[in-house]
């Protein structure tokens, strides 16, 4: 019984103690960090310089020096600050606080120190600057038309396809910018267009790759619209055609007829005719008097078809007198 009493108030005590330690290491370290803050450091930070006000053609090019190193000396209450917030943003006017040459802004930092002791306060003696000038290099906006490319990747359900081709909204796109980047900007590709196992119409809204910030594209989305149908394919015998044959000659061919193969939409099958195809091989592609055959051409086909291809792809002949 007296053990158990004796283990009792031996933990009251233990945590008792924990606790006060506990308070005194604390108090210790808040005092001591006290002492440290109150205490002169010399620290460097970034400094960013944004400018606002710019005249409205003009842009400031991503290759621009917008940073500073500011190095300061202050309390450490002062500074803590800074630990926590680099860089430093500063904004400066660009039409009063700074002097154009040619195609740069500058502004003297070291001329300029009031807005330094204003943005950081009486607290902080500023020590160094590096580099005490910051330049921006600026351009004139310009404007062009280009065209549009679109990035797809589609497939169709078994039996279904587009008719024609798909339609974007408008087949060119107005850039502003810099006139030293949109110069190098030939095309401007849509975002990619990712659909799959389509069975029907598509009407979809699509985005533009990424062309960097000093680059505005008008509009900003397009719009891409298909018809899509049942498709089928059907065949016709085409009788060939000889055209620019050699004068004064004969020419026996074979085959005299070859099968074509139609992709067309199932509404439309019917209306296809064998006398809208035209199946020719072209003599004035002959490139020497001992060759024997020619690649066949589809010189004409039907408006309504997707796609055509033909069986057998060249014809053998004999020229002779």
């Amino acid at each position: 019984m007296k053990k158990a009493v004796s283990k009792y108030f031996f933990k009251i005590f233990k945590k008792r103690n924990v606790k006060r330690f506990s308070f005194f290491l604390g108090a210790a370290f808040f005092f001591l960090m006290l002492t440290k803050l109150s205490q002169t450091y010399t620290h460097t930070i970034d400094l960013e310089i944004n400018l606002y006000n710019l005249e409205d053609e003009v842009i400031v090019l991503e290759d621009s020096l917008s940073f500073s190193k500011v190095t300061m000396k202050a309390k450490g209450f002062s500074l803590l600050k800074y630990m926590f917030n680099n860089p430093k943003e500063i904004n400066i006017d660009a039409r009063s606080e700074t002097v154009k040459r040619g195609k740069q802004i500058l502004w003297d930092i070291s001329n300029n120190k009031y807005q330094l002791n204003e943005a950081f306060g009486n607290s902080v003696e500023i020590l160094d600057i590096k580099p005490d000038t910051i330049y921006f290099t600026i351009d004139v906006l310009a404007s062009k038309k280009v065209p549009v490319k679109l990035m797809k990747d589609i497939t169709y359900a078994t039996g279904f396809d587009v008719i024609n081709e798909l339609r974007l909204s408008q087949d060119s796109v107005k850039i502003i910018g810099s006139k030293r980047y949109i110069d190098t900007i030939s095309v401007i590709n849509t975002e990619p267009l990712d659909l799959k196992n389509i069975n029907s119409d598509i009407s979809e809204e699509i985005a533009f790759m990424n062309t960097g910030s000093d680059i505005e594209i008008l509009p900003k989305t397009l719009s891409v619209k298909g018809t899509v149908k049942r498709f089928t394919e059907g065949k016709f015998s085409i009788p060939i055609d000889l055209i620019n044959t050699p004068i004064g000659k004969s020419v026996n061919f074979f085959p005299k007829n070859i099968d074509l193969i139609y992709y067309v939409d199932v509404e439309n099958f019917k209306n296809v005719k064998q006398e809208d195809f035209k199946v020719v091989c072209d003599f004035s592609k002959l490139n020497n008097q001992y060759q024997n055959n020619l690649e066949l051409q589809v010189l004409e086909s039907s408006s309504l078809v997707k796609s055509v291809r033909l069986v057998q792809n060249r014809v053998e002949f004999i020229i002779s007198d």
